[in-house]
């Protein structure tokens, strides 16, 4: 018999600044973990070439489930 999950995500992303709120991980920790791929992240382009970098939160939450062998439809 299959176990159905069903997972709730309010957006796909969060700001860094959010992230930091919800985890309470330091800033350079985070800084480090999108600097070397920890968290995967995508970049809103704002005006003037400045970027605000979001925390994909979706992709975090389909890696971690796929980590523990559960079967992703």
């Amino acid at each position: 018999m299959a176990t159905h999950i069903s997972i709730n995500l309010p957006v796909p992303s969060i700001s860094k600044e959010k992230y930091i709120e919800l985890t309470g991980l330091p800033e350079d920790t985070v800084d480090a973990m999108l600097k070397d791929g920890r968290l995967p992240r995508h970049r809103l382009r704002k005006d003037m070439g400045r970027e605000k970098v979001m925390i994909n939160i979706a992709a975090m939450t389909i890696h971690a489930l796929a980590d523990c062998n559960v079967v992703i439809n």
